[in-house]
């Protein structure tokens, strides 16, 4: 009951409650089905609590499987809230099996809270709580006799108490007790243990099979596999518990040969299914001590502590899915005797995985298959959908969810119109596979991701009985970005073979997925020659999604849709340059959903979109911008912007409103960019092992400095000339008198406007402190990632403009959430790269630098920035050369009285800016009128500055409003 107020709600419970005891009173209650109770009683307690039984993307009847499905699943944005299990007033709720069940089903759903109720009484339940004894799970009891004195706590199950978390902020004031691992992080924890352990025993036992590592451990993802097959099989009630059977057997003869028995059931479920996981294979000739079964089975049925009973057919695929993306990234490390797995987030990062958000897959689905299928005409048999890097199969799982929702609607139709309507299993379970069969397809350049994708796809269509589809032909291990045997071997994917009789039809209907973001660095040279001469959007260092995204269209029909999610930076970086071209010319953007910097990926510091395209030309293009702290998750009634496809003709994407377009094109207007009055915009160096090179000072001496070490931790006495104050990104602050603690080591010399490295003779002789420090270091200085010698063991990794260090210059971090920009005067610091520094050309010169540091620290600057540069955690912006370089200057021309004017008013308020921090920074964190009369004077200065620039660069009133009220002010 949508909209309802706690009082009214409050009313009708009073009602309902009557109604209860009137029935008690006269003797009906115990006459009363476990429907009627759900139908006369629960269902209307739900309604009057705020929610929508009749919706059933809020309130969903959950599928008895096995007799062990609660009734009712409680969501808000698709999100669970809590699962409902109903039963009749007769029913004593108390029963530690009817606790357990609901308890169960709830964490396996990855939800805190299940509740368990037959009206006259309702039992709270947390499900992440880790306990043994599952009564103890109980948080709250509610009595109906008691629901209008306790209404404050009843309300709690309100839609409107979970939109606000109350339940949950109740719970923390409930006590520490230790909470469960979430089902998604217990699995992992479970089947690394299972695989580690096969692994290792496999290893040991089968030392004559002189397998490799490689085999070994797809003969151990095949056990696994099968595994889970039988174990889903059990839980969904297809097949009895076999496997638990067996191991008590063999518990109770007291003899061996669990092994054999376990074996003895792969034939039984290869008789049955006819599935190619149990098929004859390496696994089957592996040894498998009795224990190490023991062990595995145990697991597959319960936590180690017992506290968690796994129910397999309450597992969503998603969050099988999610583990074993993550199971992927444990590297199997193989020694003469044994085997061990070890998590490698670097192996995850090399092969760009990350596990996409149920959410995210579900709204790609919709937008790309959902919308084909709108149309009622559509032949459902001769859609074609493809995820080209499909992973555990995510994607390719949605997918099929919605093809026999489609199916099943159309079928019912029909069935209804001939008032037939029957649809019997035989038909039901022949369209399962007809769809995984016709309509779904896949690749993956990892095997075992292959194999847990066909895996997770069989599992969804797998009745008694039923001989199982092979689905090689549908989702094959290859390489979708090579095609030639000669670059990657085995690998290469020809995709007019192995899809063959899709392409000769023109190709997908469908393109959806999560492509791999590797940067082409960690890859072979070949790889990156191949992509190069095949591919037209290969800029700079790109990332492969970008030829990702040229695949995809490729291999969509002229009336197909594309929809991927992938890193948004390629809108404005250098990398993106070709991709972006190429859309704009194929005029294929169909829609963008812009998460700008929040964090989709729960561990990844990456920056997404939904990027949607089409075949079809477009003319214009729908633009959703998630701002940061927005609620990114509600996909639902998105309020599109639409934007003129012209608008992708600019070099670098700016979504913005025609406003802030026209306000950037005004900036751009002018003649002068960076590169115009700049002789460098450089990068600090890289020494390779901060550690040695960098030191905190300690004290000043006469002709040298005792710094501290951290690579010795200790102090050491090194020549002062021989070191360099050094300053941090964070050191530097907006129109701040830089000052420093730290010393750089820097074993260089300027030699004919070049700088050369002192040789280890000239260290011994100028720098013989400095000399020892270092060749002491030796060792630890020759493991860094360059090529060094007795001659220059001290070098710099990367040894970016020595000589421009020493000049002048303006310093920029190379990452900001505001100016922070300041000025160098002397030359006096060095910095590593998270700064850029600004050296001025001689074609500005008579202009004082302290002009373009008050232009830097304006608020149209910034505006130009947060609306051009790449979006980073927390409203960061990068200030890369690559962002700066387009930002314009107006000429000052000082042989014109006007101009002169403008350029001292600019030079006179930086320099009070300077001042007026410097005397700040004195002040430290003082708390006095000074301080107050300082803060306010900088306020008022910076204004000055900012209506100078707005003034400068001929901005408008409403111009200068849009300005100032983008960036808060």
């Amino acid at each position: 009951m949508e909209g309802i107020t706690k009082s009214g709600s409050e009313n009708l419970v009073k009602l309902l409650v009557q109604k209860y005891l009137d029935a008690k009173n006269e003797g009906k209650v115990n006459r009363f089905t476990e429907q009627d109770t759900k139908s006369n009683f629960i269902e209307p307690l739900f309604e009057y609590l705020g929610w929508d039984l009749r919706n059933f993307e809020e309130v969903t009847r959950e599928e008895k499987v096995a007799k062990k499905r609660p009734d009712y699943g409680f969501r808000i944005k698709g999100v669970p809230k809590f699962f409902l299990e109903a039963k009749s007033f007769k029913e004593d709720i108390n029963k530690p099996e009817f606790i357990q069940q609901a308890v169960n089903y709830a964490y396996h759903k990855g939800c805190t809270w299940a509740v368990l109720t037959n009206f006259r009484e309702i039992k709270i339940l947390n499900a992440e709580v880790k306990i043994v004894n599952p009564l103890h799970s109980q948080f709250m009891e509610l009595y109906s006799e008691s629901f209008l004195e306790d209404f404050g706590r009843l309300w709690m199950l309100s839609k409107e108490s979970f939109e606000k978390g109350l339940l949950d902020k109740e719970a923390e004031r409930w006590g520490k007790k230790t909470k469960k691992i979430s089902i998604d992080k217990q699995l992992l924890s479970d089947f690394t243990r299972f695989r580690e352990l096969l692994s290792k025993n496999a290893t040991k036992q089968n030392q004559k099979l002189n397998v490799s590592e490689e085999e070994l451990d797809e003969a151990v993802q095949r056990l696994l596999d099968r595994m889970i097959f039988i174990r889903s099989s059990e839980d969904r009630g297809l097949e009895g518990k076999e496997l638990i059977s067996r191991l008590r057997e063999w518990q109770s003869s007291g003899r061996g040969g669990l092994d054999r028995s376990v074996k003895e059931l792969f034939g039984y479920y290869n008789a049955q299914y006819d599935s190619r996981f149990f098929e004859g294979h390496l696994c089957d000739q592996l040894e498998i001590d009795d224990d190490a079964w023991k062990e595995v089975i145990e697991g597959l049925y319960s936590t180690k502590d017992r506290s968690v009973s796994y129910d397999f057919a309450a597992i969503e695929a998603d969050i099988l899915g999610n583990i074993y993306e993550q199971y992927l990234g444990h590297i199997l490390k193989k020694t003469a005797k044994r085997a061990n797995l070890t998590e490698s987030k670097a192996k995850r990062k090399e092969q760009g995985i990350y596990y996409t958000p149920t959410y995210i897959v579900d709204y790609i689905v919709k937008n790309t298959l959902g919308e084909l299928l709108k149309d009622k005409n559509v032949d459902i048999e001769k859609i074609r959908v493809l995820d080209p890097a499909c992973g555990s199969g995510s994607f390719l799982i949605k997918a099929y969810d919605v093809l026999h929702g489609c199916y099943s609607k159309r079928q019912a139709a029909k069935a209804q119109s001939k008032l037939d309507l029957s649809d019997g299993l035989e038909a039901t379970y022949s369209r399962k596979v007809k769809i995984l069969e016709n309509n779904i397809f896949g690749v993956d350049l990892d095997k075992q991701a292959v194999e847990i994708a066909q895996l997770n796809l069989l599992l969804k269509i797998t009745e008694k009985g039923k001989r199982l589809p092979t689905l090689q032909k549908n989702i094959r291990n290859g390489n979708s970005l090579i095609d030639d045997e000669k670059v990657a071997g085995d690998k290469a994917f020809k995709w007019s073979e192995q899809f063959k009789d899709v392409m000769k039809e023109g190709g997908f209907d469908v393109v959806i997925g999560n492509p791999p973001y590797i940067r082409i660095q960690t890859l072979d040279k070949k790889d990156v020659d191949y992509f190069n001469n095949n591919y037209k959007s290969p800029t700079k260092n790109y990332d492969i999604y970008i030829l990702f995204i040229e695949k995809a269209l490729s291999l969509v029909k002229e009336e197909g849709l594309v929809g991927l999610i992938l890193p948004h930076k390629f809108f404005q970086g250098e990398m993106g340059e070709n991709i972006r071209k190429y859309i704009y010319e194929t005029k294929s953007l169909h829609k963008i959903v812009d998460f700008t910097t929040n964090q989709v990926f729960e561990d990844a510091a990456t920056y997404t979109c939904l990027l949607f395209l089409s075949k079809k030309k477009n003319d214009t293009f729908l633009y959703k911008k998630f701002s940061l702290g927005e609620d990114f998750t509600d996909l639902k009634n998105i309020e599109f912007e639409r934007k003129s496809v012209e608008l992708l003709k600019e070099n670098k994407w700016n979504f913005g409103s025609d406003d802030t377009q026209k306000i950037i094109s005004k900036i751009k207007s002018h003649k002068n960019s960076f590169l115009d009055i700049t002789e460098k915009i450089f990068k600090g160096s890289s020494t390779g092992n901060d550690d040695i090179f960098l030191f905190d000072l300690v004290k000043e001496n006469k002709d040298t400095s005792t710094v501290f070490s951290k690579q010795l931790n200790r102090n050491v006495e090194i020549e002062k000339s021989l070191l360099k104050p050094f300053v941090y990104g964070e050191d530097v602050r907006r129109y701040a008198t830089l000052e420093s603690k730290k010393r750089l080591l820097f074993p260089y010399h300027l030699t004919n406007s070049k700088m050369q490295l002192f040789t280890p003779q000239e260290m011994k002789v100028k720098y013989p402190m400095g000399y020892r420090y270092l060749n002491g270091l030796s060792e630890a200085l020759g493991i860094r990632k360059i090529e060094t010698d007795a001659t220059n063991f001290y070098k710099y990794s990367a040894a970016r403009s020595l000589p421009e260090y020493s000049k002048p210059k303006i310093m920029v971090p190379d990452m900001l959430i505001s100016n922070r920009i300041t000025y160098d005067e002397k030359g006096n610091f060095y910095h590593g790269p998270a700064i850029h520094s600004v050296v001025f050309s001689e074609r500005v010169k008579g202009q004082n630098p302290l002009l373009y540091l008050a232009i830097l620290n304006s608020k149209l600057f910034w505006f130009f920035i947060s609306n051009t540069s790449t979006a980073l955690r927390g409203n960061a912006y990068r200030l890369t050369p690559e962002f700066l370089n387009p930002f314009c200057f107006p000429t000052i021309d000082l042989n014109n009285q006007d101009n002169l004017k403008v350029h001292n008013d600019f030079v006179s308020l930086a320099t009070k800016m300077l001042s007026l921090n410097k005397r700040l920074n004195e002040l430290g964190e003082k708390i006095t009128d000074e301080r107050k009369k300082i803060e306010e004077e900088i306020k008022t200065t910076d204004k000055e500055i900012d209506s100078l620039v707005y003034k400068l660069y001929g901005l408008t009133e409403d111009e200068i409003r849009i300005v100032e009220e983008s960036l808060g002010k």
